[in-house]
């Protein structure tokens, strides 16, 4: 049975809060323990480490849906993200600049959880900061 398009959009907006406000700590609360997808790593910790070493790097990052749409078990959203970069991010010395993003991301949500995690956010935010880097 599919889950209820009402529940899932419910609980992506609860997720993307709790990325936007950094807290890190309540993930699991959203994301599966044996999450996959477009990370080098599969599982929680290492969804975490991701969504952490963005923050870390861009301490004011936010992510911002612009569209999004619930298929069955399945969100894929637009979203924008916008930071300012004063961390090292994979292997970029801090800039200072502020970037803006666009970044494409599907979600398969299983048990209420979300379970798959397919996005393009690393490439995303390091062509950003070679294009500002050469602007």
């Amino acid at each position: 049975m599919e889950p209820d398009r009402a529940d899932v959009l419910a609980l992506y907006e609860r997720y993307l809060a709790c990325c936007n406000e950094h807290r890190f700590e309540d993930l699991g609360e959203f994301v599966s323990e044996q999450v996959s997808g477009s990370g080098p790593v599969d599982g929680l910790a290492a969804y975490v480490e991701g969504v952490e070493a963005v923050c870390i790097a861009f301490p004011d990052y936010r992510w911002e849906p612009q569209h999004l749409v619930i298929e069955g078990d399945t969100i894929a959203v637009r979203l924008t993200g916008r930071g300012t970069h004063t961390g090292s991010f994979s292997g970029i010395a801090p800039t200072g600049r502020t970037i803006s993003t666009q970044e494409l991301v599907m979600y398969r949500v299983a048990d209420g959880k979300i379970a798959q995690c397919w996005g393009d956010l690393y490439p995303v935010v390091r062509d950003a900061l070679t294009a500002s880097a050469t602007s």
